[in-house]
């Protein structure tokens, strides 16, 4: 059982159509349940990403590199829960 404080975590893996991953791609909130500061996570060589989501709700995540057109996804999370949220950008 999820504890009151505990915060949960949207995570995944960037990709090009080509199903290569896709390093320094900027992945960040566009729409939470509350404010939130700007922040943006950069994916590592491997595409992977990590953010903090401080509450139970809807969000939507956009993500960003290059010559890449940006892509959006929607996810529903529950306080102390992970979600996986997947990119496959197209140029």
């Amino acid at each position: 059982m999820p504890k009151e404080n505990e915060g949960s975590v949207i995570s995944g893996v960037v990709r090009n159509a080509d199903d290569q991953p896709v390093g320094d791609a900027r992945v960040y909130f566009t729409e939470a349940p509350m404010p939130l500061p700007d922040i943006a996570a950069l994916t590592n060589d491997k595409g992977e990403y990590s953010l903090s989501a401080p509450a139970s709700g809807k969000y939507k995540i956009t993500c960003t590199a290059g010559d890449y057109a940006p892509l959006t996804h929607k996810v529903n999370i529950k306080q102390g829960t992970s979600a996986k949220v997947n990119f496959e950008l197209k140029s």
